[in-house]
């Protein structure tokens, strides 16, 4: 696994003619020290010549400082079996973040007066005034009968026979008007034979 370094200088051994750790981690600007723990001689030499420490000598070190990012391979070169590399990560620049906007003061909320009730009077129910019946009038049985109007009788004392004029009373109504006719009717006749009988005798 490769060593990720986040400090600003990264340690490579080199010890039993091999570079530990074989492959480092830094960013753009960092700096890598190889230091020599054989009892030999060794170099950190680039593959594309990007930098050549030199012979690193038992017991010493040597520093590079990488300025641009990218893969780097190296190896000792005397030693060319001995090989390691160097990953360099650019330099990231934070996102700069939008300030927020002022925040506005907050609104105050208009309250509506207190609105005040209308009180309405109590609706007074309709008393309903007792119907009263219609009062029937009972028909009268009594019917007013007309008394007939009392009948002149003028008697001429004459040889001729006596000549009664009697006039009816007009009869009003349904009442027993052919009962008071019929009895009008023997009132003449007996009127008649009464004053016929006196003159006889006069």
């Amino acid at each position: 696994m490769p060593l990720v370094a986040f400090a600003a200088t990264s340690a490579v051994n080199i010890q039993n003619s091999a570079f530990a750790p074989a492959s480092v981690t830094v960013r753009v600007g960092d700096t890598v020290t190889w230091t020599n723990r054989d009892a030999f001689s060794h170099t950190s030499t680039s593959d594309t010549a990007a930098w050549d420490t030199g012979v690193i000598a038992a017991g010493t070190s040597h520093s590079f400082t990488f300025t641009g990012a990218g893969t780097y391979a190296y190896h000792c070169s005397i030693h060319t079996f001995m090989k390691g590399t160097i990953v360099v990560l650019a330099v990231t620049t934070p996102t700069p973040q939008p300030t927020p906007p002022p925040t506005a003061p907050p609104t105050q909320a208009r309250t509506a007066p207190p609105t005040t009730a209308v009180t309405v009077p109590p609706t007074v129910a309709p008393t309903e005034a007792p119907t009263v019946a219609p009062t029937t009038a009972a028909p009268s049985a009594t019917a007013s009968a007309t008394a007939p109007v009392a009948e002149t009788a003028t008697a001429s004392p004459s040889p001729s026979a006596v000549a009664v004029q009697l006039t009816p009373a007009p009869v009003s109504g349904p009442g027993p008007g052919p009962l008071l006719l019929g009895a009008a009717a023997l009132a003449v006749v007996a009127l008649g034979a009464i004053a016929f009988y006196l003159v006889r005798r006069s």
